[in-house]
């Protein structure tokens, strides 16, 4: 399915690389998917069917290249750094003729160690509902290099 005719929910992420002293060396824009398990939480959440809220909002990287699929439940090579958003931003926003609701998910990963190159393919919003792992939504794109000397910025909006 073409990621533009997804219906509904739609989501994209944007990866900022900068140096040590915080100077922009890249950004990267990517269109997602929303997953079922993700979709699927949403309606029971709005139907009252989910007997928890969520508890914690987080960003999760890995190497996998296997393109997103609507049934991933997990990221195909996650690497172990896992980004949490202690506060999720939520707001109403005007786009033209168009008014939507933008949820907003932002998380840091700091530079790895010293000598350590990562080549990122893969990210996803991870929400935690009680002690369940929920992978909201997948992007798969090309190589990212995050290195020992590059601050990693993630942020995810959703809109509805």
């Amino acid at each position: 399915m073409d990621l533009r005719e997804q219906p509904g929910v739609k989501g994209t992420l944007t990866i900022e690389l900068r140096d040590e002293a915080g100077a922009l060396v890249g950004r990267f824009r990517h269109r997602n998917l929303i997953t079922t398990q993700g979709k699927r939480l949403l309606a029971e959440l709005l139907m009252g069917k989910k007997n928890a809220l969520p508890t914690s909002w987080a960003i999760v990287v890995g190497t996998g290249t296997a393109p997103a699929n609507v049934a991933d439940t997990g990221l195909k090579a996650p690497i172990t750094d896992v980004a949490e958003d202690r506060s999720p931003d939520v707001a109403v926003v005007s786009r033209g003729n168009t008014t939507v609701v933008q949820g907003t998910v932002s998380a840091t990963l700091p530079a790895p160690p010293a000598g350590t190159v990562q080549p990122l393919t893969e990210a996803g919003i991870q929400i935690t509902v009680g002690t369940e792992k929920i992978l909201f939504n997948r992007v798969q794109f090309p190589p990212v290099n995050r290195g020992a000397n590059m601050v990693m910025t993630l942020s995810w909006e959703i809109a509805f």
